[in-house]
């Protein structure tokens, strides 16, 4: 079989070369890992990798492989490769919290850290004030390694309520401390205002309590790379941004980017090598967290991107899985968000295709253009967004945008909160038909845009998808689950016997605080600023 090329012309064989066996090369924005042999050792004990798509609805993975199979021109894509595979389970599950039936990315964790619902924002304790222990904790007492590699900040919700016993998960500063109190054998991604001294309102420096405690700390992409050569056996802190990892396109995108913050695909490379060292096993979070602040923000490219960073990552778990075939992978979504969908466009939706990838000529996040729309007039802003986007607006669009920059700017319907990003995506979805003298709509579209639309920029409720592949051997998983059940999963695959407290939705409703709508916002921005 040819081997597939890339954009650039480029196959996974050159990339491999140029770069050394192992290393993860993806600067490319369709790199597909591919290995010539086996880049990682037979581990002697067990492990758990459990993979997390945040607010990752099926939309955006099939977006992801449409792009990456028609443009690209890849034979296929480690999500359709597992989920075509016939040892692979596949299940649907629901994501209600204790307090709605639309969850927060936090007690969608605690789900499955401990088998018990919690309310929304909190991290492993239920709303009585009572702790839950969770399946870190557990592995830690029972002589499993244990890490956590993110693309978030590492003291958000994802990984913050395998570790934290918090009311609330905006308490970043005291999550980091919960950190030292686990001490994981490694933990990677962003957050260092966290951990910085000048940063913190104790002005604690956790990096060096870190070092303290015995920590090999990194700070940069190439000082997590030599780690993949270490033989280092001490457990690992690697913090490569102020806040969350950068959006996968700008880190393509910016090479300034790019040479400082790590693959998600790299991180975890790095951390299969440290926990694999552990003679009785490991269990290893992986998040590609920013799918979620993507979708919440309307930003499509963004989302599809940081989606197609996540299956490159799904590659490295292959090479493992080769070396270790039972080695248990979990791979999930926390929630849907913000109502993703690929719209039909044109009669009978033929245009559809060709509008998805009209998103392809887009070189930065809503992240970065926000910044640079700011203080902006119309007229600059016009510029601004084709420059980013490759998308002509016209100046009535110009003007929307600039209004929803303006303070007190109140968008209707009031669910799309994020502004100007709910703006910006909306106009990058909506084409142009003009009409001829008889006032008839004339074909084609004058303009033709992307065409993925959002109902808001909030959490949705749907069911999400639970993979479950490697060592399922013994595993029996029904067809439909909630996410209180990966709980009872992962213990019985690790031989761990637990039951955390519960409590009813009718129990937890007089304790559930619901905050003012200023609270909420404030929140919402700290989310994924």
């Amino acid at each position: 079989m040819q081997e597939s090329k890339n954009k650039n012309g480029i196959t996974r064989r050159d990339v491999l070369k140029a770069v050394g066996m192992g290393a993860i090369y993806s600067m490319l924005p369709y790199h597909a890992l591919s290995s010539e042999k086996d880049d990682f050792k037979r581990a002697n004990g067990r492990g758990i990798i459990f993979i997390v798509g945040d607010g990752m609805p099926l939309g955006v993975i099939r977006a992801m492989h449409e792009i990456k199979t028609r443009v690209n021109g890849d034979a296929g894509t480690f999500f359709y490769n597992r989920f075509n595979d016939k040892n692979t389970l596949l299940s649907f599950m629901g994501t209600s919290s204790l307090s709605s039936i639309v969850t927060d990315s936090a007690p969608a964790s605690v789900a499955w850290a401990t088998g018990s619902k919690t309310a929304n924002r909190m991290l492993s304790v239920l709303p009585d004030g009572r702790h839950l222990k969770t399946i870190a904790e557990l592995a830690k007492e029972n002589g499993y390694a244990c890490g956590f590699v993110t693309t978030t900040r590492v003291t958000h919700a994802t990984p913050a309520a395998w570790v934290s016993h918090s009311a609330h998960r905006d308490r970043e500063d005291d999550i980091a401390l919960d950190y030292l109190k686990l001490m994981p054998d490694v933990i990677l991604g962003g957050g260092s205002k966290h951990f910085d001294s000048t940063k913190r309102k104790d002005s604690r420096d956790l990096f060096k309590e870190f070092e303290t405690a015995g920590y090999d700390v990194t700070r940069d992409r190439n000082g997590l790379i030599s780690q993949q050569k270490s033989e280092s056996k001490r457990p690992l802190l690697g913090i490569f941004n102020q806040s969350h990892l950068s959006y996968y396109v700008d880190r393509i995108n910016n090479t300034e980017l790019g040479g400082s913050q790590p693959t998600l695909a790299e991180m975890t490379l790095v951390a299969l090598k440290r926990l694999s060292t552990n003679s009785k096993g490991f269990i290893l979070q992986i998040e590609a967290g920013r799918i979620d602040h993507a979708n919440h923000s309307n930003d499509a490219w963004a989302a599809i991107m940081d989606t197609n960073e996540l299956d490159i990552t799904l590659g490295v778990v292959e090479q493992y899985l080769k070396a270790n075939p039972d080695t248990l992978v979990i791979l999930t979504s926390d929630h849907g968000n913000s109502g993703w969908g690929i719209n039909g466009t044109g009669p009978d939706y033929n245009d559809a295709t060709e509008a998805l990838k009209k998103y392809t000529g887009i070189k930065a996040s809503f992240e970065v253009i926000s910044k640079k729309l700011k203080g902006k007039q119309p007229n600059e802003i016009k510029d601004i967004v084709e420059y980013y986007t490759s998308f002509k607006i016209y100046d009535n669009e110009a003007a929307m945008i600039y209004e929803s920059i303006q303070p007190g700017y109140k968008p209707y319907p009031s669910d799309f909160v994020y502004q100007p990003d709910a703006t910006l995506g909306k106009i990058l979805s909506h084409s142009i038909y003009e009409k001829n003298e008889k006032g008839k709509t004339k074909l084609p579209a004058a303009l033709r845009r992307g065409n993925v639309g959002f109902t808001s920029t909030n959490h949705t409720g749907e069911d999400q998808i639970v993979l479950a592949y490697g060592g399922t051997d013994r595993l029996n998983m029904r067809r439909y689950v909630d996410n209180t059940d990966l709980f009872g999963v992962m213990c019985d695959y690790l031989g761990i016997k637990h039951r955390n407290p519960s409590m009813s939705e009718n129990e937890a409703k007089p304790l559930v605080k619901t905050a003012s709508w200023d609270e909420w916002l404030r929140h919402m921005e700290l989310h994924i600023a």
